[in-house]
C-alpha cells in the first residue's frame, strides 16, 4: 500500500529495516523496499508531474516536456526490491543535475519558463531536489553499514532519431566509475545487455558512446559513498513512438522482462566479486 511520509519518516523506517511503500510528502519521488538487500534501481526522469500553478508559469508545452522525459523506465525500476522513481517533471526540478544547475532556465533549445522561476516557488523545488539526495544518503547509508557495499542502477531512455548513425541500444556511462575496481562487473554488464533480442531491433550495447554517465546522482554516489558502484543507463527509446509517445508493447514487454534479467545476474556477479553474501534483511 501507498503511504504518504515525511522525509523524516522516510529515513526512520529506512533506519529500522522495515518494508514500504511511500511517496515523500514534501513531493517529488517515491520510494518502495520490498526487502533489504545491497541493490537500489532508480528512475529519476520518470516523472511527469507539475503543479497547476508552475504549468501556467511554463513556456514549454506539456508534449515538449514529455518528449524529454523518460517515460516507462519507472516500470521497470518497480520491478526490483529497492527502487526511486522521480515524480517531477525534469522541468520542474532534475534530480540528475546539481543543485545550482536543477532547475532550467533554457533546456534542448527552448526557453522553460516565462519569466525565470524566483521566490518561495524555487525554495520548495529546491528543497523537493535536496529531500531526495538526503534520503538516498540515508538509504546507501544503511545498505552499506549492513553489506559493506551496494550497486546502484541509475535508468534513463533517451531520444536518438536526432542523432546521426545508428545509436547503440543500451549505453553505460563510466565518467565516475571506478573501474579498476569494478571494471569486471561493467564488462559482465554490457555482455548481459549486448545478448538482449528484441523483435524488429538491432542491438549494440556500449560504454560512453552516447553519453558518459556525468549526472549529479553518479557524481553523488562517488562522492559520498565510494563503496557503492553507480551504473547510469541509457535506453534508446525503441521501446514507444518518440512523437506520440504511444508504448510499444511488443518491444517494452520483452525489454523489461530481459533488462531485469540482465541486471539481476549482474547484481550477483557484483556480489561475487565483493566477496560478500547476498542475504535479505
Amino acid at each position: 500500500m501507498m503511504e504518504i511520509l515525511s522525509e523524516q519518516q522516510i529515513v526512520k523506517r529506512l533506519e529500522k529495516r522495515q518494508p514500504f511503500t511511500a511517496r515523500a510528502e514534501s513531493g517529488g519521488f517515491e520510494v518502495r523496499v520490498k526487502r533489504y538487500l545491497p541493490m537500489v534501481v532508480t528512475a529519476i526522469h520518470d516523472g511527469h508531474e507539475v503543479t497547476a500553478g508552475l504549468a501556467a508559469q511554463m513556456k514549454v508545452t506539456e508534449e515538449q516536456r514529455r518528449f524529454e522525459e523518460d517515460p516507462y523506465t519507472g516500470a521497470v525500476a518497480e520491478a526490483f526490491d529497492i527502487s526511486i522513481r522521480g515524480l517531477d517533471s525534469r522541468y520542474c526540478c532534475d534530480l540528475n543535475r546539481s543543485p545550482e544547475r536543477c532547475i532550467y532556465e533554457e533546456a534542448w533549445g527552448r526557453q522553460v519558463w516565462k519569466t525565470p522561476l524566483e521566490g518561495p516557488e524555487k525554495e520548495r523545488l529546491l528543497e523537493r531536489h535536496a529531500a531526495y539526495y538526503r534520503v538516498l544518503d540515508g538509504l546507501l547509508t544503511v545498505l552499506t553499514e549492513d553489506f559493506g557495499s551496494a550497486v546502484l542502477y541509475d535508468l534513463h531512455s533517451y531520444n536518438y532519431l536526432r542523432l546521426n548513425g545508428e545509436p547503440p541500444l543500451f549505453n553505460v556511462g563510466s565518467h565516475f566509475m571506478d573501474l579498476q575496481r569494478f571494471g569486471a562487473v561493467v564488462d559482465h554488464l554490457v555482455g548481459k545487455l549486448a545478448a538482449i533480442e528484441l523483435p524488429g531491433c538491432d542491438n549494440r550495447a556500449v560504454m560512453d558512446e552516447v553519453f558518459e554517465g556525468t549526472g549529479y546522482q553518479a557524481e553523488f554516489v562517488h562522492r559520498h559513498h565510494p563503496d557503492v558502484f553507480c551504473v547510469p543507463l541509457e535506453i534508446k527509446k525503441v521501446f514507444m513512438d518518440e512523437a506520440s509517445l504511444k508504448l510499444r508493447t511488443t518491444i517494452f514487454t520483452p525489454l523489461r522482462e530481459q533488462l531485469i534479467g540482465a541486471v539481476m545476474s549482474n547484481y550477483n556477479c557484483f556480489r561475487a566479486l565483493t566477496g560478500k553474501d547476498t542475504g535479505e534483511r
